[in-house]
């Protein structure tokens, strides 16, 4: 492909994204695919072309083959999961950055690394975070990373390359990395799971408080005593603001103020809720930011920037790059004169996380933030905080819901009063009829729906339809399972919770042969339910879940006879 091919196909391409999108928003497709696992296998050849193919043919199997198996995020019946970061702004930053080629040391690409880091300052005054994490504060400062996941894995690597270095002194012996204990909440996201196996650590998830879902403290201060006298070394704490189950919120000052008391280093995980924080009103929630060490969230998800784009602030940048150092930092200015300002030093981002090469992430960032300002994406986030608070007030008219979880962002939490079994049922009906997209969680051992703004031009009127849907299938299920629905309406909801037992007090044994004990509790589950399935195994499910229903009742009916 020459210039003048790339120039004809390109534009091609820019007003395919444009038709592709304005399809979703004219409802021309379907939020899901009709597809089975190993589809694409059956339909496009097994072997590589040994001849150069044209540029129409590829675009036609990717209408007919790619975009019939994908999953439009950005259709107004999607609400699963959390916001997606597509806006043309990010797409065309997107097309840009993969025409500069990479970066690894300031030297390889010296616009990539100031670009960078001058953007994560811009999203460091954009949200009100402390001094000490900007670039030119030269005492902290962040990096982009591929994702939260990659966000947290760094933070407790670099964690842990603390703690051991502090211990080497004080032991004649190395210290087994497996006698180190990091915690987090039970509602904390999976990856923070993955990082402790990557590490070789121990995780304990501990429980969180019945009112706001927030990770209770006194459960923390008790594991680390407990772990301390069993021998282990305690050292790192993932707190979450904006949990992927229910939006929850760790308390920063509580957390804070036990990790600095305790010498263990805190994390914050704000990948969904972190975007929200450009609107004062939100900022509240930073309250003991001080007291943290790291900091992550993701333009990617609420800041109309594609994936993938997530911020990574440190206090201490020395502490950060000391665990991904690889051979001598560079510090000598290009016209090798001497160094005047130690701001002015050469970083080389290679020693900010685990890949050593980096795309031109930040172009994205930087197109979004000046083609909307700060307050054009004020005004996204409250526009989608409105919807959300529009799709609770006309759910709860409904006396068979009630909130699962108090809405907090653009994530409302719901379930049919008093009933996992027809919750569930809801959920695998409405995704089997592709109506809407939604995704079901697990928080104090109860099953919930998750309802979310994802789509950046949300409106009303996909709020109004979403709650048409709902109640469309709850008339169907109320129809079928009448008789046993009053029996639940009879039976205080204090009931049921109390006689499930209470999940919030458990928490994880330490297990001294294990790194990583099994969770419990998942706070967010899969919709293996469905996906995969033909017509007569999603009816046999049906009839699974339908049995399931009915054991339910006849014990809640067991009860209310005694």
């Amino acid at each position: 492909m020459d210039a003048a091919e790339f120039r004809r196909c390109g534009k091609q391409l820019i007003d395919f994204i444009a038709d592709y999108i304005e399809s979703l928003n004219g409802n021309r497709r379907e939020a899901m695919p009709r597809v089975l696992p190993g589809y694409l296998r059956q339909r496009l050849p097994l072997r590589p072309p040994d001849q150069p193919e044209t540029w129409e043919r590829v675009m036609s199997d990717v209408e007919e083959h790619i975009l019939s198996g994908t999953a439009h995020w950005l259709h107004p019946d999607f609400n699963a999961y959390f916001p997606i970061g597509i806006s043309y702004a990010s797409v065309l930053g997107d097309l840009l950055s993969s025409s500069f080629g990479v970066g690894f040391t300031w030297r390889s690409n010296p616009a990539l690394t100031e670009l960078e880091r001058l953007m994560l300052d811009w999203l460091a005054e954009m949200m009100g975070m402390p001094a000490h994490f900007r670039n030119d504060s030269g005492i902290g400062g962040g990096a982009l990373q591929g994702s939260a996941s990659d966000c947290v894995l760094v933070s407790m690597l670099a964690a842990r390359k603390e703690k051991l270095t502090q211990l080497i002194g004080k032991d004649a012996e190395p210290l087994p990395v497996s006698r180190l204990v990091a915690y987090c909440s039970q509602l904390a996201h999976p990856c923070v799971d993955k990082a402790a196996v990557i590490c070789g650590v121990r995780l304990r998830r501990l429980g969180y408080d019945d009112e706001n879902l927030a990770l209770r403290c006194d459960l923390l201060e008790s594991a680390v005593l407990e772990d301390r006298q069993l021998g282990l070394v305690p050292f790192y704490v993932c707190a979450v603001l904006g949990t992927t189950a229910c939006a929850s919120c760790d308390n920063l000052s509580d957390v804070g103020a036990v990790c600095h008391r305790e010498q263990l280093w805190c994390h914050v995980d704000a990948a969904y809720s972190g975007g929200a924080l450009v609107c004062p009103e939100f900022r509240p929630l930073l309250q003991g930011i001080e007291l943290v060490d790291s900091f992550n969230f993701n333009p990617s998800k609420w800041l109309l920037c594609t994936f993938d784009a997530s911020v990574l602030w440190v206090k201490s940048q020395s502490k950060l790059k000391d665990a991904f150092v690889s051979g001598p930092r560079a510090s000598i200015p290009v016209d090798d004169a001497p160094i005047s300002n130690p701001l002015e030093q050469i970083c080389d981002l290679k020693d900010w996380g685990i890949p050593l090469s980096r795309r031109f992430r930040s172009l994205k960032l930087w197109f979004v933030i000046r083609l909307y300002g700060v307050e054009g994406l004020q005004r996204h986030i409250r526009l989608h905080c409105r919807l959300a608070q529009s799709f609770e007030s006309q759910l709860l008219k409904d006396g068979r819901f009630q909130l699962a979880a108090k809405t907090r962002f653009s994530l409302v939490c719901f379930r049919f009063r008093d009933s996992d079994a027809l919750s569930r049922l809801l959920v695998c009906r409405i995704n089997q009829s592709r109506d809407l997209h939604l995704m079901p969680a697990s928080v104090r051992d109860r099953y919930i729906i998750r309802y979310a703004i994802v789509r950046e031009r949300a409106v009303e009127a996909d709020v109004n339809r979403a709650i048409r849907v709902i109640l469309k299938h709850a008339d169907q299920l109320d129809g079928k399972f009448s008789n046993a629905a009053s029996i639940a309406s009879a039976i205080p909801i204090a009931t049921a919770v109390a006689t499930s037992g209470n999940a919030e007090d458990a928490e994880e044994p330490v297990e001294l042969n294990s790194s990583v004990p099994i969770r419990k509790e998942p706070s967010y589950m899969s919709d293996d339910l469905i996906v995969g399935l033909s017509e007569d195994q999603l009816q046999e499910k049906f009839r699974q879940m339908s049995r399931e229903f009915h054991r339910e009742r006849r014990s809640l009916r067991r009860r209310l006879d005694k």
